[in-house]
């Protein structure tokens, strides 16, 4: 299951995300099996407010197995009783949640369970006044051509593994972003419609998805599509990829749309 780096995770190994290093949280999410060792977190036995009075514990009641919120509380069930997991062991989460999204804003741990009302990012007292939200996913998925392809030649055992790897992300990265864009709309209706807002105008919800797509020119697209997904890059790759985000957001119609109607 997805591992998310927040209090509420934390919650269920009864620890302090405070006292965990950020470089471990990010060799974690770099922890490729089979290049890197996982990262262990201990699951610490302790009888914890959060183990015993917790939405987990009601989504399982449930039964319902087409329910996100009872399969993400089938897999913490395991974190209850720290002698079925005393240690939790962190790899790269690429091909269940390589866009960081399932794990924050489609996350029933992250909203308490709550993911309609996305109660752990907006207080109920919040859901009343907020007026405008913009979405950013940022998604640097590359679509670089396989020499063995180009080729015409039989892939090897780990040519074949890594064109299997990138079309799991592929697939996954694009059924995710419509999910949470799917999400946010049903959240941004069901807002709207909240009794205590009536007479108020409905929540203005712009959902900006930056990709390598959105590149007009053919030429400039195929040159980002060839910078490898690698731990080393060069300077100047990563200056030009950092310069095209900011770019790409300016000229996103949902991000032009947002601070328009702001102003």
């Amino acid at each position: 299951m997805t591992f998310s780096f927040i209090q509420q995770q934390f919650d269920f190994l009864c620890s302090s995300i405070a006292d965990y290093p950020v470089a471990n949280a990010v060799m974690a999410s770099s922890a490729v099996p089979g290049i890197f060792a996982p990262i262990a977190v201990r699951n610490f036995d302790l009888n914890c407010w959060e183990r015993r009075d917790s939405w987990v514990h009601n989504a399982l009641k449930t039964r319902d197995i087409y329910s996100r919120e009872y399969q993400v509380a089938l897999a913490l069930e395991r974190y209850c009783e720290s002698a079925r997991m005393p240690i939790v062991r962190l790899v790269d989460d690429g091909v269940t949640d390589n866009l960081g999204v399932r794990g924050s804003m489609m996350s029933p741990v992250m909203h308490y369970g709550n993911v309609a009302d996305m109660t752990g990012a907006f207080a109920q007292k919040r859901l009343d006044t907020v007026s405008r939200v913009l979405v950013v996913v940022a998604n640097a998925q590359t679509y670089e051509d396989f020499v063995w392809s180009k080729q015409g030649r039989e892939p090897g055992l780990i040519e074949n593994i890594t064109a299997s790897f990138y079309s799991a992300i592929g697939n996954t990265n694009s059924e995710t972003v419509g999910l949470a864009e799917h999400g946010f709309r049903q959240w941004a209706n069901r807002v709207s419609r909240r009794p205590s807002r009536r007479g108020k105008p409905p929540v203005d919800r712009q959902f900006a998805v930056l990709t390598y797509d959105k590149i007009r020119g053919p030429a400039e697209r195929r040159a980002f599509n060839e910078i490898p997904t690698t731990l080393s890059l060069e300077a100047e790759q990563v200056d030009r990829v950092r310069a095209l985000a900011n770019r790409l957001l300016r000229e996103s119609p949902e991000f032009q749309r947002f601070v328009a109607r702001l102003q």
